[in-house]
């Protein structure tokens, strides 16, 4: 037998032995095949690889030459809730799917659309009111953030779509009508409180409709200013999103048709070096003015120390910043030892420990607002530091189902009941069940901790949770 010949016979020898997944992504409601859904096989303790696919004109896709193990599949496309093989709820984790050396496996997927809000904002006469602004905000949250914006049509109708599950309030933006009269931001229940506002609750796969809104009238106001250390952008912010509008020539700025409440206003300059400013602010009715003087953007430098004082490689530290206000929605990470600036605003901060140590606790700048957040000024120098412990706890444990089998490939959760230390964590840790059904999920510091498996628990499709608490020492639990 020749080279090429033995190659190609290893080949398909080595093919006889791969395993196979081959599968059809539908549209739930409809039966359809979705065409060009991404879809993605992880291998299950693979450290995190993973595969990507899009599904042809007819839904189907195939991952082939796999080498057996336990995998996790899912399948995503815009506008849909993103579907995980053998999951119980349209948000929950799904179930592994086991391979032996040389298996076949087929799976469906099911798309479910996410859910949508319609309905029509009217004048005084019950006629639509064409390019008016509506909003919607996840109700029972505080302070309340927009999540989804629409414009009304010609007949004032209008479609918050892509929202998943869960209950919302609809709001109107403010506006200022022909002849004069002001109509103030109104909640679906003909209210200006989000305390009196009427919910939608929204489901997959369907329209919740009939959210009509007949804003109600009042006066509104208007925010004039000028910015002081160059030519420079100004954002107004409010629970109705940031508006912007670059300064004129002596670095004014008005903005008009604004509900009588609480703003902020972020300038930042467009030329020479980045200067800034940030102020909060009420606007009533009638004219508001005010004055912003640029400087420099504030500073935080991260340091890291052990409790114990020994040194640490500050640089395996990570410090994860959000900007709660005004809203952004991209984190910054800063490395321990490094000195970054920020723009102006309300930042949240949670802290990632190299593996062998725990985050112990940290000390905010100065300028703290509350656990975890801090504000930074306008030309403010501050500084945080991390405080490590060196002996991180360990928790191991076994999944088993109903039947006391052990379960492979389940992600287990893991989340501090001590709301500081929930902080600290943020989000808790995850660990994955090994083959014989055991986990073991590292660097949690010490205190209670209550054990949470979402994956492949029967209890969980009747909407309980398999749970378990435990004190975490500073040398290990178990």
């Amino acid at each position: 037998m020749g080279a090429r010949a033995a190659a190609a016979w290893l080949c398909a020898c080595a093919a006889a032995w791969c395993a196979e997944i081959e599968g059809v992504v539908l549209e739930n409601a409809s039966g359809r095949a979705v065409a060009r859904a991404q879809v993605t096989l992880e291998r299950v303790g693979g450290g995190g690889e993973s595969h990507s696919v899009l599904s042809d004109s007819r839904g189907r896709f195939a991952f082939r030459s796999l080498p057996g193990g336990a995998y996790l599949l899912s399948a995503r496309r815009n506008g849909y809730a993103t579907a995980r093989y053998g999951q119980r709820k349209w948000d929950g984790a799904g179930t592994p799917v086991v391979l032996e050396q040389a298996a076949q496996f087929f799976a469906e997927l099911r798309l479910q659309r996410l859910g949508a809000i319609t309905g029509r904002v009217t004048d005084e006469n019950g006629l639509g009111l064409a390019g008016h602004a509506v909003y919607a905000y996840r109700a029972g949250e505080r302070p309340l953030r927009m999540v989804a914006a629409a414009t009304t049509d010609d007949r004032g109708v209008y479609r918050l779509a892509g929202l998943a599950p869960g209950l919302y309030y609809l709001r109107t933006g403010a506006r200022q009508l022909e002849d004069g009269r002001g109509l103030l931001p109104t909640f679906y229940g003909q209210t200006t409180s989000a305390a009196e506002a009427r919910v939608a609750e929204v489901a997959l796969d369907r329209d919740t409709g009939g959210i009509d809104i007949e804003p109600l009238p009042g006066k509104l106001g208007r925010l004039a200013g000028r910015v002081v250390g160059g030519p420079a952008t100004v954002m107004l912010y409010s629970e109705t999103g940031p508006r912007e509008m670059p300064t004129g020539v002596d670095g004014s700025f008005v903005f008009d048709e604004l509900a009588p409440g609480p703003y902020q206003l972020l300038a930042l300059t467009t030329e020479g070096e980045k200067r800034a400013a940030w102020q909060k602010l009420h606007v009533a009715e009638g004219e508001a003015v005010t004055t912003l003087e640029a400087a420099g953007l504030p500073s935080l430098r991260v340091d890291c120390v052990e409790k114990s004082g020994r040194r640490v490689d500050a640089a395996r530290t990570a410090v994860f910043l959000i900007r709660e206000e005004p809203a952004a929605a991209a984190a910054l990470t800063v490395r321990g030892g490094e000195t970054v600036s920020l723009e102006p605003g309300e930042y949240r901060a949670a802290v990632s420990a190299p593996l062998d140590h725990f985050v112990a606790y940290v000390r905010l700048p100065r300028t703290a607002t509350g656990p975890g957040r801090f504000e930074a000024p306008a030309g403010a120098m501050l500084e945080m530091t991390v405080i490590l412990g060196a002996r991180p706890g360990t928790i191991t444990g076994r999944v088993v189902d109903e039947e006391g089998k052990p379960v492979a490939g389940a992600p287990v959760y893991l989340r501090p009941a001590d709301p500081e230390m929930q902080r600290l964590m943020e989000g808790g840790a995850i660990g994955t069940v090994r083959p014989a059904g055991r986990v073991s999920v590292s660097r949690p510091g010490a205190g209670p901790l209550p054990i949470v498996q979402l994956v492949r628990d029967r209890a969980a499709e009747r909407g309980g949770l398999g749970r378990g608490e435990r004190r975490v020492g500073e040398r290990g639990g178990r």
